[in-house]
C-alpha cells in the first residue's frame, strides 16, 4: 500500500462529508460507491448519493426508482463480510424532487406554493435552469447531513463537462432567478403582473410599445405564465440566498473533504490541477486525486522508454516462421504492446507533472484500466484494494 493510498484512507475515515467531483465519464459514480462500501465495511454508517448510476451498478445497489428516499444496501451478499461492519444506504438524487421540497420549505404561504407548483413554467425551469441539479445536489446533502444519522456521506456529484459547475451552480442558479432573461418580467413592486411596468424595466420609459410588440409575438398567455411563476418566485428568493450560504459554509468546513476523480489524459489533469487551485483560492478543502482507468505497461512501470522498443517483434527473440497467419498475429500483438506502451508512458508523464504540481502534501491514487465493467459489490469491494 502506497504512502498516498494510505492518506487517502486516512481522508475518508477522518471526514463526515465526502464530494467526489470531477467530469463526465471519469468514473465518478464507481469511485464514490466504492468509498462509500469500504468505509461501511470498517463500522461506519453510510450514504452514498448518486446521480443516474449505469443501471447494473444501480440495480446492484438497489436504488434504481428510489429516487430521493435512503435504500438500504444488503452487505451480507459479499459473503464475507467482517465482523463489526456498519451498514450501507443509496439514494439516487431527484432533482425535481428536491426543487419541489425546497420550494415547499421558502415558501411564505400555501397559496404561493400551490402557485408555483402549478405553473407550467415551474416545471420546465425545475429540470432545466443552469446549475440547477447541481445547486439541488448540494440542497440534498445540507439537509441529510443537518438531520443527522449518517457517520459518512459521500457526494456523487452530477456529470458536467467542467468540474468547477458544481462549485459555480449556486452563483449561476441565483443570478439567473435574480438577474437573468426572466428578471425583467418581475415589477419592481410586488403584485400583479403590468405589461407596462415590465416594459417599462425591460426597455425604459417610452418604449413600453416593444414590449407589446412582443407580447403579440409570444402570445400574452406565455408571457403572463411566465411572468407569474417570476414574480411567485421572487418570494423564495431570500431562502434560496440563505440556503446557499449555508450550503458553502458546509463545503468549506472541517468536515467535508473533496476528491477530484480525473482520467490520466492531459487535457483531464490539467483540468484536475485548474480544479485544485480554485478550490485552494475559495477556501475549500481539496484532499485527494483518483487517477482512474490508468493504462499499465511494464516499461512504463520501470521508467522505460518508447525508443528502447524495437519496431520489429524479431529484435526480441520472435522469429518469423513462413506462416502468414501466425506472422500477421506475431507483428498484430507487438504493435499493439508498443502502442500501450506509448500510451502507458504518455499516462506517466501526465501524472507526474501532476504530482510536481502539487506536491507532497496532496496525496492521489491509481486506479489501472480494468477489464469488463463495475456492477455489482464484489467489484466494487476489489477496486477498494486500490482506494486505501
Amino acid at each position: 500500500m502506497s504512502a498516498a493510498s494510505q492518506r487517502l484512507a486516512g481522508i475518508v475515515k477522518d471526514h463526515a462529508v465526502v464530494v467526489v467531483c470531477g467530469t463526465g465519464g471519469v468514473g465518478k459514480t464507481t469511485v464514490s460507491a466504492s468509498l462509500a462500501l469500504g468505509a461501511a465495511l470498517q463500522g461506519r454508517k453510510v450514504l452514498v448519493m448518486t446521480i443516474d448510476p449505469a443501471k447494473r451498478l444501480a440495480d446492484s445497489l438497489g436504488i434504481e426508482g428510489k429516487l430521493n428516499e435512503a435504500t438500504p444496501i444488503d452487505l451480507a451478499t459479499l459473503g464475507d463480510v467482517p465482523e463489526g461492519a456498519g451498514s450501507l444506504h443509496a439514494m439516487m438524487l431527484d432533482a425535481k424532487g428536491t426543487w419541489d421540497e425546497t420550494v415547499r420549505r421558502f415558501a411564505k404561504s400555501p397559496e404561493t406554493r400551490d402557485r408555483i407548483f402549478a405553473n407550467t413554467y415551474y416545471q420546465r425551469a425545475s429540470e432545466s435552469l443552469s446549475g440547477s441539479q447541481e445547486y439541488m445536489a448540494m440542497e440534498k446533502l445540507l439537509e441529510t447531513h443537518e438531520v443527522g444519522g449518517y457517520d459518512l456521506i459521500v457526494l456523487d456529484t452530477p456529470p458536467t463537462r467542467n468540474a468547477l459547475d458544481f462549485l459555480e451552480a449556486p452563483d449561476r442558479l441565483m443570478a439567473v432567478l435574480e438577474e437573468g432573461v426572466l428578471g425583467w418580467l418581475i415589477p419592481r413592486q410586488r403584485g400583479r403582473f403590468s405589461p407596462v411596468s415590465a416594459g417599462l424595466r425591460l426597455f425604459g420609459k417610452g418604449r413600453e410599445a416593444m414590449f407589446n410588440v412582443l407580447e403579440r409575438f409570444m402570445g400574452g398567455e406565455v408571457i403572463r405564465g411566465i411572468a407569474d411563476f417570476v414574480g411567485a418566485f421572487s418570494e423564495l428568493l431570500d431562502g434560496f440566498r440563505s440556503r446557499a450560504g449555508d450550503v458553502m459554509k458546509l463545503l468549506r468546513s472541517e468536515d467535508t473533504a473533496f476528491l477530484m476523480v480525473a482520467s490520466p489524459n492531459r487535457i483531464a489533469l490539467s483540468e484536475a490541477l485548474y480544479f485544485h487551485d480554485r478550490l485552494a483560492e475559495a477556501d475549500i478543502p481539496f484532499r485527494g486525486f483518483v487517477i482512474n482507468r490508468v493504462r499499465p505497461s511494464a516499461a512504463a512501470a520501470n521508467g522505460g522508454e518508447l525508443a528502447g522498443l524495437p519496431e520489429d517483434a524479431t529484435a526480441v527473440g520472435f522469429t518469423k516462421t513462413g506462416d502468414p497467419t501466425r506472422d500477421a498475429v506475431v507483428d498484430a500483438v507487438w504493435t499493439n504492446h508498443r502502442l500501450r506502451t506509448r500510451w502507458a508512458l504518455v499516462d506517466r508523464h501526465h501524472m507526474g507533472a501532476l504530482a510536481a504540481h502539487c506536491g507532497d502534501g496532496v496525496p492521489y491514487v491509481e486506479v489501472p484500466e480494468l477489464e469488463g465493467e463495475i456492477h455489482d459489490l464484489d467489484a466494487l469491494r476489489l477496486l477498494l484494494d486500490y482506494l486505501r
